[in-house]
C-alpha cells in the first residue's frame, strides 16, 4: 500500500514520529505565519502553526491526521513538489475545513531529520492578492476599452515627450501603426518641434490652430486639450488631438462671404446693423445712424431699438420676423415697415436680416442685417395702383355706354309697364262699377313688381360702375357668370347673340375682387359678342366652368366669330393693340392685368370649326380634396340660356 493510501495512523504516534528539533516546535509556536512541517516519505503533516491552524480552520491534533495532499484541490502536482524539492510554488488552491477554497503560494524549506526529511511549508493566503489583481486586471480592461474606444485621438506621453500610447483614433489620424507611432518623440507630429517643449509647461492647457503632420507628410490643422497627469508614479501627459483643419476652411468661407456681403450691401446704398446676441449689444454703421439720429445705447437689443423708431402699427411685424427668424423658423427677417428718420420723417424701409453664426445646440449668437429706403419707389407703386384702378373703373363705365342703348330698352319695358298698369287702376277707380277688389290688388302687385324689375336692374349697373375697394373675398365663379349674364344679355339681343352657360356645380371658390372679376368676364364676353357681328346664321356665345388643374378652377369664353388674324395671337393682351376699326386696345390689357393680380393664367386660342376661345385658371382657395369644406354658392344645374 502506497502512503498516500495508507490508514491514518494515530495521533499519538503521529506525535511521537515528529521532528525531533526541539528548535522547529519552537518556531512553530511563535510563528506569525502559517507553518506546516510536512514528512517527505510519506507527505503526513507532523506540525502546524496556529496561524496555519485559523487558515485552515483545524486544529494542529486534526491537522496532523491528515497528509499534505488532503489539502489540495489538485493532487496531480503534489508529486512534483516533493520529488523535486522544490523550494517555491507561485499559486496553488487549498482547501479548508468547510471545503471553500483559496489561492495559495509556498515557500519550502527542506530539513534533514532522523525519521525522514522535512517540508517546512510557509503558506501565503493569496486571497486578497488575487482579489486586487482582478481588480487591477478589470481596471485596466475598462482602461483600455475607454481609451480604445473613445471617439476623438488621445496621445499619452512619458515625461520625455515620447509616445507611450495612442488610441485607433489617433492612428488614423496620423496615419500611423502602432510599430510606428510608439516610442517617437511628439516633435516629430508636430511642423514646428519646437513647440513640444510646451506640452509640460502646465497641468492643464490647450491650443488652436497648432499645424500637426502625417505619415505621408501631409499637414493639418490642430486643436490640443493636454492635461498633465501622474500615473504609476510617472508623469504623463495626456493629449486630445481634434484635425479643424475642415472647419477653419468653412470659417474662412463664411468670414469672406460676409466681407463680399457687407462689400456689396454698402455699395448699393444699405446701411448695416449688427445684433451680438451672445454679449447682447446692438451695433449700427455710421450711415445709418446719421440717417437715424439714434445710435444704440449700451447692452440695448434690437427689438427695443427698432421699437422706439418704427410706426405702432408695423411694429408686430416687425418683432413676429425676427422671434421666426431667430428661432430657425424661417430664412431670415425680410420685411417692409414704416420708420422714423431725423431729416426725412417717416419714410418706408426694407429691413432685412440673418444669423451668421449658431452655437453647438443651434441657439442664435449673432444677427446681421440691413436697412434700405424704398419710400420712393413704394409711393410710385401706390401711385401706379391708384391709375391702375382708375383706367379699370374708366373702362366699366366705357363698357356700360356701349351697353346705353340696350340698357335704355331693359328699362323701357318695366317703365312701359309701370304706365300701363297704373292707368289701368286709375280708370278702375274712376269706374264704380269695375271697382273689383280682387282685380285692383293684382293691378297694384304687377306695379310692386315692375317697380322692383327696374330697381334690380339699375342697382346691379350701380355695383358694376361704383369704385370698389380692391380687396379680396371668397368669390364663386358661377355666381359672377350668372351676375355677368344678366348684363350681357342685353348687348346679346342687340347683336341677335345667344349665350349658352355650362356651369359645373360646387366648385370650390377663388380668393378674389369681385367687381374685378365681373369685369374681367364682361370683356371677354363683350369682345366676344362684337366678334360674331357679321357671323351669319345663329351666332352662339359658350361660358363654361370647370375644374381645373389641381389647385384651380378653369373659365372659358367661346364665340363662333371669325376669329383672330394670323399672328396676332400672341400680341392681344399687348396694351392699345387692337383689331377693332373704333377700339382702344385696353380691354384684354385690362384682363391680362387683373388676371396677374389674382395669380392666375389667361391665354387664347382658335375654336375648332371657327370662332376664338379665352381660358382662365384661377388659383382656388383649397385644394380639390377640401374643396367640399370651401366656401361657394349654391350648386347650380348646367344652364343653357338664351340671350333676349
Amino acid at each position: 500500500m502506497t502512503a498516500s493510501t495508507c490508514p491514518a495512523e494515530p495521533a499519538e504516534a503521529n506525535a511521537a514520529a515528529g521532528p525531533r528539533h526541539p528548535w522547529v516546535r519552537a518556531l512553530l509556536a511563535v510563528s506569525f505565519d502559517a507553518l506546516l512541517i510536512v514528512r517527505r516519505g510519506d507527505r503526513r503533516i507532523l506540525g502546524a502553526s496556529p496561524s496555519a491552524q485559523r487558515l485552515y480552520g483545524r486544529t494542529e491534533p486534526v491537522l496532523c491526521e491528515l497528509r499534505y495532499d488532503d489539502l489540495v484541490t489538485d493532487r496531480t502536482a503534489v508529486d512534483e513538489i516533493f520529488e523535486r524539492h522544490r523550494e517555491h510554488v507561485p499559486l496553488r488552491f487549498h482547501r479548508r475545513a468547510d471545503g471553500s477554497r483559496f489561492p495559495v503560494a509556498l515557500a519550502i524549506h527542506w530539513l534533514p531529520d532522523p525519521g525522514g526529511e522535512l517540508a517546512c511549508m510557509c503558506v501565503r493566503d493569496l486571497t486578497q492578492s488575487e482579489a486586487e489583481e482582478r481588480r487591477l486586471r478589470a481596471a485596466e480592461a475598462s482602461y483600455q476599452a475607454v481609451f480604445q474606444g473613445a471617439p476623438f485621438p488621445i496621445l499619452l506621453l512619458d515625461r520625455h515627450g515620447a509616445v507611450n500610447a495612442a488610441n485607433d483614433a489617433a492612428l488614423a489620424l496620423y496615419r500611423h501603426t502602432s510599430a510606428t507611432l510608439l516610442g517617437q518623440p511628439v516633435a516629430r507630429l508636430l511642423q514646428d518641434g519646437r513647440q513640444a517643449r510646451h506640452y509640460f509647461r502646465q497641468a492643464h492647457w490647450q491650443a488652436s490652430g497648432e499645424r500637426h503632420v502625417r505619415a505621408d507628410g501631409v499637414a493639418f490643422l490642430a486643436e490640443v486639450f493636454v492635461s498633465v497627469v501622474r500615473l504609476s508614479d510617472q508623469v504623463h501627459a495626456v493629449v486630445v488631438v481634434h484635425d479643424v483643419t475642415e472647419q477653419h476652411a468653412l470659417l474662412a468661407q463664411l468670414q469672406a462671404s460676409e466681407a463680399r456681403w457687407r462689400f456689396a450691401l454698402e455699395g448699393h446704398g444699405d446701411a448695416l446693423w449688427e445684433w451680438d446676441l451672445a454679449a447682447n449689444r446692438f451695433h449700427i454703421s455710421s450711415e445709418l445712424s446719421e440717417q437715424l439720429g439714434r445710435t444704440p445705447r449700451p447692452q440695448e437689443q434690437a427689438p427695443s431699438y427698432w421699437n422706439e423708431l418704427v410706426n405702432p402699427a408695423d411694429r408686430a411685424l416687425l418683432d413676429r420676423a425676427i422671434v421666426t427668424h431667430i428661432k430657425g423658423q424661417s430664412e431670415r427677417i425680410d420685411v417692409e415697415v414704416r420708420i422714423q428718420t431725423r431729416e426725412r420723417g417717416e419714410r418706408w424701409v426694407w429691413l432685412r436680416g440673418r444669423v451668421m453664426e449658431r452655437g453647438p445646440t443651434g441657439r442664435a449668437l449673432r444677427l446681421l442685417g440691413s436697412l434700405r429706403d424704398v419710400h420712393d419707389p413704394k409711393a410710385q407703386a401706390q401711385e401706379l395702383a391708384h391709375w391702375r384702378e382708375q383706367m379699370q373703373h374708366s373702362a366699366r363705365v366705357a363698357s356700360m355706354g356701349e351697353m346705353a342703348a340696350a340698357l335704355a330698352h331693359e328699362l323701357n319695358q318695366p317703365l312701359a309697364a309701370i304706365r300701363t298698369f297704373s292707368a289701368t287702376a286709375l280708370h278702375r277707380l274712376d269706374k264704380p262699377r269695375l271697382r273689383d277688389p280682387q282685380a285692383l290688388r293684382e293691378t297694384v302687385q304687377l306695379i310692386a313688381d315692375e317697380s322692383l324689375r327696374a330697381g334690380r336692374i339699375i342697382q346691379h349697373i350701380r355695383e358694376f360702375l361704383r369704385k370698389a375697394p380692391a380687396h379680396a373675398e371668397a368669390v364663386c365663379l358661377n355666381t359672377v357668370v350668372a351676375s355677368v349674364q344678366r348684363l350681357a344679355e342685353w348687348q346679346a339681343q342687340r347683336l341677335g347673340a345667344q349665350i349658352r352657360l355650362t356651369l359645373t356645380p360646387g366648385l370650390p371658390a377663388v380668393l378674389a375682387n369681385r367687381v374685378q372679376m365681373e369685369q374681367l368676364l364682361l370683356n371677354l364676353v363683350s369682345n366676344g359678342l362684337e366678334a360674331m357681328r357679321e357671323t351669319p346664321g345663329e351666332r352662339w356665345l359658350d361660358i363654361d366652368s370647370t375644374q381645373g388643374k389641381p389647385g384651380y378652377v378653369a373659365l372659358s369664353v367661346r364665340d363662333h366669330g371669325q376669329g383672330l388674324p394670323s399672328g396676332d395671337a400672341g400680341k392681344i393682351f399687348t396694351p392699345f393693340f387692337t383689331t377693332k376699326v373704333d377700339g382702344l386696345g385696353m380691354g384684354l390689357a385690362i384682363c391680362h392685368s387683373i388676371v396677374e393680380a389674382h395669380r392666375g393664367q389667361i391665354w387664347a386660342n382658335a375654336a375648332p370649326g371657327g370662332g376664338t376661345v379665352f381660358h382662365v385658371t384661377l388659383p382656388c382657395l383649397l385644394e380639390p380634396a377640401d374643396a367640399a369644406d370651401a366656401p361657394h354658392d349654391p350648386p347650380a344645374p348646367a344652364l343653357h340660356l338664351r340671350g333676349g
